[in-house]
């Protein structure tokens, strides 16, 4: 392991948005309409606009990420529409339903607007692709709008084929019927993102990590990061670039050790994207480190009620709260030394295992624990072993990353100091707590709370949906997952079954489900998962796993604030009591 910080990039980065205007302001270009798609907000992309036409150029400055929505929300008259049908590309090799998930959320832009979609002609890819927008105005008046949508074909930072949004540039001159160019280029966040891909991947990472304690990937660029509505949606490529950094740095460390790409057992080392907007020249700055961290500090009184919780709790009103659950309190150590506390509640029945807080930016689990183990505490009908903060040292990360952005997904704080899922190593450390509790209870049911993104998550420097994990890339709403061992799936279904049954009575959960489900229909195919009382869910035979039967919650939490995060943990809540109560039944 690295015993001081060791550099290993520190590059600056000219910006894409300075270098074009001063191209296109030289006087062969005075008289050319030039089109440029780049990654830069509307401010910067206006002002080089503007820049531009005064110098004699009619220029037009798109957005490249996400262009569709932008050009609705930047660009269109939506006063007095009647309808809309986008028609999205298709593109030969790539899931045709690409750019059809990529209009997500331009529906929220519509109000009382009849919106549908349609497919475009498939095309080779090759060329700039259009999304067509088909408007009929309340007056009968009809326009067809153009949007590019500019991707290129290129090998990624581990060597697979992908098509991923890239920067472009269009030129025609006076009386030209065709365009003089017309052609991709990479752009300075482009090129930023592949410094830090190429300097991970110059490294030799092999025998086995951890590497480092802590591997920070800071990039400062003119990122923008602009809430969409007042719902929880945001076009920001601040988000972006943290969400690519940090699963691509994943991606190369299993390619050196020759991991799967989807292996969860990976230890590099924590992984901290640090995303810094500034104006200037764009500058990127690995560097990796060795040194431990100070414990959790004193913090402010806990909250008395944990139902009118609108927020995720301080480490501090954890332990209080578990304290109020009474019991044998347990304590062991993250790899960090920060605590991890448990409670074993001994009582008659089955008894069963829950834990929280394993990826630590889903923030809603260690309320919703809490609050059913304060209940079944009360209530004495069967015992329990209850650990709401299995995984501290992501949650202090989380913490840090929310000082800079408190709304965004923050997923670097999702695994151990190690850099690994908990779930998925030996014996130890993070993992120790789900040992204990195993023992303690001798159950075969564990109840693991999580979450996922409450917005949209994307990767548009390599490839735009998330590698591995598509089905994640929208919000569903409150969605089961049951795991079981061979001949285990009777007992697990009747358990996951009670839990819908419980949860189809809470109707703040029903109806932001409902809302969620529509909206995930519109922009896919046919579902990858089930619905029962507008509660989504799989199931599959799993054998990997410590317990024969293992019901996983997905909350749509990361991050919500307010009623929408109390109505999250409450329907945590509901199923741990109507597992726990199943639980009771069946014996």
């Amino acid at each position: 392991m690295l015993q001081a910080e060791t550099v290993l990039c520190d590059v600056q980065i000219e910006t894409s948005l300075e270098k074009l205007v001063e191209t296109f302001s030289s006087p062969g270009f005075r008289g050319a309409f030039v089109e440029l798609w780049v990654f830069d907000g509307l401010e910067r992309r206006s002002r080089a606009a503007e820049v531009l036409n005064t110098r004699g150029v009619r220029a037009r400055v798109h957005a490249a990420y996400k262009p569709l929505v932008h050009a609705v929300n930047e660009e269109l008259d939506r006063s007095d529409i009647d309808s809309v049908t986008i028609r999205y590309p298709v593109v030969e090799g790539i899931s045709k339903t690409r750019f059809l998930l990529e209009c997500y959320p331009v529906d929220i832009l519509f109000k009382d607007v009849r919106l549908n979609f349609e497919p475009r002609k498939p095309v080779d890819g090759h060329q700039l692709i259009h999304y067509q927008l088909d408007v009929v105005r309340s007056d009968g008046s009809r326009e067809l709008l153009e949007v590019g949508a500019p991707n290129v074909f290129r090998a990624d930072h581990i060597g697979c084929s992908i098509y991923s949004a890239a920067g472009w540039i269009r030129v025609r001159f006076p009386g030209d019927e065709h365009f003089d160019r017309d052609e991709p280029f990479r752009t300075d966040q482009e090129f930023a993102f592949k410094a830090a891909m190429d300097a991970l991947s110059g490294q030799n990472w092999s025998g086995g990590g951890p590497y480092f304690d802590r591997l920070n990937m800071r990039v400062e660029a003119p990122f923008y990061d602009d809430r969409l509505n007042d719902g929880n949606e945001r076009l920001s490529t601040a988000e972006a670039m943290h969400e690519d950094l940090y699963f691509s740095a994943l991606e190369v460390f299993r390619k050196c050790e020759g991991l799967d790409l989807e292996d969860r057992t990976l230890t590099p080392g924590q992984l901290v994207p640090q995303i810094v907007p500034q104006e200037g020249p764009l500058r990127v700055r690995l560097s990796a480190a060795a040194g431990r961290e100070p414990a959790f500090p004193a913090e402010p009184a806990v909250p008395e009620r944990l139902e009118d919780v609108e927020h995720w709790l301080r480490p501090s009103a954890v332990k209080a709260h578990l304290e109020r659950v009474g019991g044998e309190f347990i304590e062991t150590d993250s790899r960090r030394g920060r605590p991890i506390w448990s409670s074993y509640v001994d009582g008659p029945g089955p008894q069963v295992v829950i834990t929280a807080g394993q990826h630590a930016n889903e923030t809603t689990g260690p309320v919703g624990a809490l609050r059913a183990a304060q209940e079944m505490a009360k209530s004495g009908k069967n015992g329990f072993f209850v650990s709401p903060l299995v995984n501290p040292d992501g949650f202090a990360l989380f913490r840090e990353l929310c000082g800079a952005y408190p709304e965004h997904m923050n997923h670097a704080a999702r695994y151990t100091a190690a850099g690994c899922d908990l779930e998925y190593t030996s014996r130890g450390f993070e993992n120790e707590a789900h040992h204990i509790g195993r023992e303690k209870t001798k159950s075969w049911l564990h109840l693991n709370l999580h979450g996922y993104p409450s917005h949209e998550w994307t990767r548009p420097y390599s490839g735009y949906v998330p590698r591995g994990v598509e089905m994640w890339t929208i919000p569903k709403g409150f969605f089961l997952i049951l795991r079981y061992w061979k001949g285990w799936k009777e007992q697990g279904e009747r358990i996951l079954h009670a839990i819908i049954d419980e949860l189809a009575g809470y109707q703040p959960i029903i109806d932001l489900n409902s809302e969620q489900l529509q909206r995930y229909r519109q922009y896919t195919e046919t579902p990858p998962f089930f619905v029962r009382s507008n509660v989504p869910y799989v199931s599959n035979e799993f054998a990997h796993g410590l317990f024969p039967v293992t019901i996983i919650t997905e909350a749509p939490d990361e991050t919500i604030y307010g009623s929408e995060f109390t109505i999250n943990h409450t329907a945590q809540m509901i199923s741990v009591l109507a597992a726990a109560k199943a639980n009771v039944n069946l014996d």
